[in-house]
């Protein structure tokens, strides 16, 4: 006979190794695109463009139906219209940085200031419950095309930064593949860290009213493990050690930023994940979240200070 206090075990382990091959998979996808090339990567990122303009697009306008009991009312088809206009962003971005690296500076400080914007709405969300309100209804849309399309687009930003580097054991390569690389692991080292230490040390929750599982503990955990992962990765792949910290403190509070953003969204539609694409992690965007704060900071950090 089983005892009831054990079946939890079986199925944490289960978790636990749905996230690890998850992580596996999604880590072989982003490392061959990346270093395909340029516009093989852009194909990529446009996939993963789609996939998360899916769930954006079908969550809110789920709850855009609830409200108006039908689903091909004109704002609705107008907001869908204008999300799925952000698929085609990754490929502007690509251009502009092969064709136009001034235009590229300027669309990356755009995207920075949508960062802050974001970042805004997720302090507004603490404050009175919900990060979008009346423009979740009326133009969600918008939101989707630039949060999903025009965040992801910075992926292309960075990746395009010129240049050859050689790294042991590799060999030559494009700096903008590897510092792309660098970044993301300085936020995937947050997500590690903070997941782990919030799991063995955590007590105090961090936002309750957004994410009760996150606590004050991880948080310093995931910050602390960005850090580190920046200033070691970034060494490898001939950053300076001050670049390789910034890029760790970057990832380390913005990411984190990022997460409780998405965590605002989703508390404000009652969904508790944006999709089920991703085992483990739940959606293209509930995996994406921290990377889409952190890479235009980062991609902007490096081309005005790292020589990009």
């Amino acid at each position: 006979m089983t005892h009831p206090e054990l079946s939890p075990i079986p199925k944490k382990r289960g978790g636990l190794l749905k996230r690890f091959l998850t992580t596996l998979v999604a880590l072989a996808y982003f490392i061959t695109m990346c270093f395909w090339g340029a516009p093989a990567y852009c194909v990529g990122v446009t996939i993963v463009v789609g996939l998360g303009l899916a769930e954006f697009v079908y969550a809110f306008g789920s709850e855009a139906e609830k409200r108006t009991g039908n689903p091909y009312t004109p704002i609705n088809l107008l907001n869908s219209a204008i999300g799925w206009s952000g698929l085609g962003l990754p490929a502007v971005a690509l251009q502009i940085s092969v064709k136009n690296p001034s235009i590229a500076l300027g669309y990356g400080v755009f995207l920075v200031v949508i960062v802050g914007f974001f970042s805004i709405l997720t302090l507004r969300s603490l404050l009175i419950g919900k990060a979008l309100g009346i423009i979740g209804q009326r133009a969600y849309g918008i939101i989707g095309a630039v949060y999903v399309g025009g965040l992801f687009s910075s992926f292309d930003l960075l990746r395009s930064l010129p240049g050859k580097i050689t790294v042991f054991p590799f060999g030559s390569g494009d700096r903008g593949a590897w510092w792309m690389l660098c970044a993301a692991v300085c936020v995937w080292a947050t997500d590690t860290c903070a997941y782990f230490v919030g799991k063995t040390l955590g007590r105090n929750p961090l936002c309750p009213s957004l994410s009760p599982g996150k606590t004050v503990e991880g948080s310093i955990g995931g910050f602390l493990g960005a850090v580190i992962a920046g200033a070691v990765f970034g060494l490898w792949v001939h950053l300076p050690v001050q670049h390789g910290l910034a890029i760790g403190v970057i990832a380390g509070l913005v990411g984190q930023i990022g997460d409780l953003f998405e965590s605002a969204l989703k508390r404000e539609i009652g969904m508790k994940d944006f999709g089920r694409l991703m085992p483990g992690h739940g959606g293209m965007l509930d995996r994406a979240d921290s990377l889409l704060f952190s890479i235009p900071l980062a991609y902007l950090y490096l081309r005005l200070f790292a020589g990009g």
